[in-house]
């Protein structure tokens, strides 16, 4: 087997996950995919023998696994989400595949699943999509896999339907990018775009851009929710997710032209107004999440991470009226009006 001639990439992440990365990868094996695929296993320096474990696989399986080494401390990491990101990065350089997956090493496959395979088929019938999208078994840390349950989204596809970014917004079919797999863009590199930052709705979103969505019916990877992740972290309680996963401006901010899509969305036009709304009230975020988002450039972001002037408050009540204005009258996809707003807001 040759480079050439790899289908899919399986990128696996690890950080002291041994048993974890364990079960992971046999559950991968366990899959039997019948199109030619490689196994990456990118380790960030983990001190448990889990690199020791991936190594012993890529002895094992010599012309399927490959086993590397990272560390996540030469990016400067904010979070733990952002280590994984660089670990992403460390696993894509050594990707060949057509297609790319990405698996944490504490996350697994049902028995009996063959996800993969009905993914990247999808994909070959489907040449205008850039993604093939499943849906996800949640899991919560310490539980056995049948107190898990689907990551329900209520949407009016089925088996085999391709629908457009658009549709994919409006129905908020984002979960967790482990339920996709996408088509490699060969020239577009994100490592170098996103670095740190390509993690999870990051990289969705990039791959978006370039295709439509193929839905595929399958419920097999588990996703296993650790209460001291980023995630697990935030309680609804907390502003600070408001802002953090507001994806109209988060995403926008590395990928512009999907604004107007956003602020076309319902969901996403009240999301946009509450971080404004929080701007206002000169909400802060924790430290730690400050220290996330203080190196994105853009005026919002600056709002939550230093006292805002007399000049950015104005800005701000600017960017909020215009809202109002677009959505009384109907504007939300009046490019001009929406070019305007995210000058304000950006």
């Amino acid at each position: 087997m040759t480079k050439e001639n790899i289908i899919l990439s399986i990128i696996v992440i690890s950080h002291n996950q041994k048993s974890e990365l364990k079960r992971c990868v046999e559950s991968i094996l366990a899959q039997n995919i019948s199109v030619t695929f490689e196994l990456i296993i990118s380790d960030d320096r983990s001190m448990d023998g889990t690199f020791e474990l991936a190594k012993e696989y890529e002895r094992q399986y010599p012309n399927l696994i490959r086993a590397s080494q990272c560390n996540s401390d030469e990016c400067n990491p904010a979070n733990n989400s952002q280590r994984s990101g660089w670990n992403r990065c460390n696993g894509y350089k050594l990707a060949t595949g057509k297609y790319i997956a990405h698996v944490d090493a504490d996350d697994y496959f049902r028995a009996g699943s063959r996800v993969y395979e009905k993914q990247v088929l999808s994909l070959e019938k489907n040449q205008e999509c850039s993604m093939a999208l499943s849906s996800v078994w949640w899991l919560d840390e310490g539980y056995v896999e049948e107190k898990g349950k689907p990551w329900n989204r209520t949407h009016p596809y089925k088996d085999g339907d391709v629908f457009s970014v658009s549709d994919f917004i409006h129905h908020n079919m984002f979960i967790i990018n482990q339920a996709f797999i996408q088509r490699r863009n060969p020239d577009v590199n994100p490592v170098k775009l996103y670095g740190k930052r390509y993690v999870d709705a990051v990289i969705t979103y990039h791959h978006l851009q370039f295709g439509k969505i193929v839905y595929v019916e399958a419920c097999d990877y588990v996703y296993v929710q650790h209460k001291s992740s980023v995630a697990g972290q935030m309680v609804a309680a907390n502003h600070d997710m408001d802002v953090l996963w507001c994806m109209g401006i988060y995403i926008s901010s590395f990928m512009p032209n999907y604004w107007n899509i956003f602020i076309n969305n319902k969901i996403d036009y009240w999301s946009i107004r509450r971080v404004i709304d929080l701007a206002l009230a000169e909400y802060k975020l924790s430290e730690n999440n400050q220290k996330s988002i203080q190196d994105i450039n853009i005026f919002i972001y600056q709002c939550f991470c230093k006292k805002i002037n007399i000049f950015g408050k104005f800005r701000l009540i600017m960017a909020k009226q215009m809202m109002k204005f677009m959505e009384r009258y109907k504007l939300s996809d009046h490019k001009k009006l929406a070019y305007i707003l995210m000058r304000l807001i950006f």
